[in-house]
């Protein structure tokens, strides 16, 4: 069995804000996870490995389908499949429990992002190869959760490395009685710039053109280096730090085997 191991240093450049369910007032914190520290249960802001996936997904598929030129999904279930994962469906009583083994090996063989992230379409499940572990700050309190060689000569509490923002919102409809429009104020929670974060990716028993897969997805994702919310506003900007495999292969791979992919791709999107 074997797993490649891929460990990355993501550096914040702009304020991060990844939001939780947990609210103060008007505050909106980070989301938090329980570590156990010196023997005391702390709730430690991160940022969650699904926030990470999902970006990455869709930056590599949207890449794929302009790669090969399939540019027009008319399924619904295959594009949401494709970019969000999809979910498993309950099909017409002869077809639940049915596997299509045929079409998992095309897709297998053809559909490298996919094999690599893994989707559920109809009732067909293809488990992805990727794993993908948590952002976690290289702070003080998570010394013993991070490898040493990645950590810094010394590291600040976690505490220290966040912040409070604000936006705001203006209802811009026209008000009765000719009153101005309501300005709304609203704080959140940020990592502050100079964060730097561990992450670690795995990929389970790959082949040659998957690893150069992954290798494209790093690749794009520093094209586009963001993560989180307000990437729009000027936040989650980041360096990504790592070694990964050429995508020279995959791209190939995509160019010369163009027809088999559309085979596949068409047997989908039905």
């Amino acid at each position: 069995m074997k797993t490649a191991k891929y460990e990355f240093l993501v550096k914040a450049l702009s304020p991060i804000h990844h939001g939780g369910d947990e609210k103060t007032g008007s505050e909106t914190l980070l989301r938090r996870m329980k570590f156990l520290v010196n023997g005391e249960v702390m709730d430690i802001p991160i940022i969650s490995g699904n926030a990470v996936r999902g970006y990455l997904r869709r930056l590599l598929m949207e890449d794929f389908v302009y790669q090969i030129g399939y540019l027009e999904i008319h399924n619904y279930f295959l594009y949401h499949s494709l970019f969000s994962g999809g979910v498993l469906e309950t099909r017409e009583a002869s077809e639940v429990g049915v596997l299509n083994l045929e079409l998992r090996r095309k897709i297998r063989e053809f559909l490298p992002p996919v094999s690599l992230l893994g989707f559920a379409y109809k009732n067909q499940v293809v488990d992805g190869k990727m794993k993908v572990s948590h952002l976690l700050p290289c702070c003080e309190e998570l010394t013993s959760y991070l490898p040493q060689a990645f950590l810094p000569l010394t590291s600040p509490s976690v505490f220290e490395l966040l912040d409070f923002t604000f936006g705001t919102r203006k209802d811009e409809r026209e008000m009765e009685g000719g009153e101005n429009p309501v300005q709304m104020k609203y704080d959140y929670e940020v990592f502050c710039p100079g964060t730097v974060f561990y992450l670690r990716i795995d990929l389970m028993d790959t082949n040659e053109v998957e690893e150069s897969c992954f290798g494209r997805m790093i690749e794009l994702w520093r094209e586009r280096p963001f993560i989180a919310g307000r990437s729009s506003a000027g936040e989650g900007r980041v360096e990504i730090v790592g070694e990964v495999p050429s995508s020279e292969l995959y791209l190939a791979f995509l160019k010369e085997r163009k027809e088999e992919i559309w085979e596949v791709m068409r047997e989908l999107d039905r």
